[in-house]
């Protein structure tokens, strides 16, 4: 229609179809500590602890400079959308709060002398091919974890298990980098009420006591075949 090779619009009159709303599950620390154990290498885990303890997006992940890491917070202004790096999906920047699990792997992968613009999850020095880390690591990681999941779904675990315990919703909307609140809670409202009423561990005990379960089964990240310790933070921050 929109290049006139049609004399009429053969659709017009019908009625889009309802779409329900979709209910998205947040994985648990244990469940996401086993995906993480059978990942290859540690650029492979810090992926993956981007996705899940920071709640970023997977273009927002492959746009991560080092220059946006700090103590204690990252800072998300950019994202990768198809091969090209531009803003994020809201056009705004923000700063998430850096847990102790995604720290102790970032200081693990960040090189003695990190370039600022140089980014943290790279491919041959470039951006990570998503549609190929998929399928050549992330599924056969979740098979071997015994853990049905798309890598999207680690973003969900962020704020219903945060480090603090739940929190408001705005708070939710400006970590995970929403439009406005009302995306937060037609998406999440059902955990965020579910981690209200709970009285679950804050997540680096979770994350704490994941590790220790894998460990006395002796099953440690595949990139190292050795113990990852969280490290502690000073008392006040995360």
């Amino acid at each position: 229609m929109r290049e006139g090779l049609l004399p009429a619009n053969p659709v017009i009159g019908l009625r889009r179809l309802p779409v329900g709303p979709k209910r998205p599950r947040a994985l648990s620390p244990a469940e996401v500590e086993a995906i993480r154990a059978q990942l290859p290498n540690l650029c492979d885990v810090v992926l993956w602890g981007l996705l899940a303890y920071a709640g970023l997006r997977p273009g927002e992940a492959r746009a991560l400079r080092w220059r946006d890491v700090g103590a204690h917070v990252l800072v998300v202004d950019r994202a990768v959308s198809g091969r090209e790096i531009g803003p994020t999906k809201t056009y705004q920047r923000r700063t998430v709060e850096l847990v102790a699990p995604l720290a102790a792997d970032l200081a693990l992968l960040r090189p003695k002398v990190a370039a600022p613009d140089a980014l943290v999850v790279a491919e041959g020095g470039g951006l990570l091919d998503l549609d190929n880390w998929r399928r050549r690591v992330w599924a056969p990681a979740c098979k071997a974890a015994g853990v049905r999941a798309t890598s999207y779904e680690g973003r969900h675990l962020r704020e219903p298990a945060h480090p603090r315990g739940a929190l408001p919703a705005p708070y939710v909307t400006a970590a995970l980098g929403h439009s406005s609140a009302v995306t937060t809670l037609s998406h999440y409202a059902h955990l965020l009420d579910a981690a209200r009423h709970a009285t679950a561990a804050p997540l680096v005990e979770s994350v704490e006591a994941a590790r220790a379960d894998l460990e006395r089964r002796g099953v440690y990240p595949v990139c190292t075949r050795r113990p990852v310790r969280v490290l502690r933070s000073p008392a006040g921050t995360a």
